[in-house]
């Protein structure tokens, strides 16, 4: 049970500093001008393949922090006999 725990919020936390410093998001733009170049409206909007990444980082790392703990589990249950 506990390493179900771990796994999730480690995973999250792994793969939110993993995401923020390689998928460098810089935000998505769209600036529209009026016929004499002001600018009238600014929309911000997401980007789904950022999101999806990111996601994908996240489950990433919790699986391999589950594995991890499984392994180190057998490997030290071993060790004792």
């Amino acid at each position: 049970m506990k390493k179900g725990w771990i796994s999730m919020i480690g995973g999250v936390i792994l793969g939110l500093i993993i995401s923020f410093f390689t998928l460098e998001y810089d935000g998505w733009k769209i600036i529209h001008h009026d016929r004499e170049g002001e600018v009238f409206q600014v929309t911000n909007e997401i980007d789904f393949n950022l999101i999806t990444n990111s996601f994908l980082i996240i489950v990433a790392s919790g699986v391999a922090i589950y594995i991890a703990l499984t392994l180190i589990g057998k490997f030290l249950n071993n060790k004792k006999t």
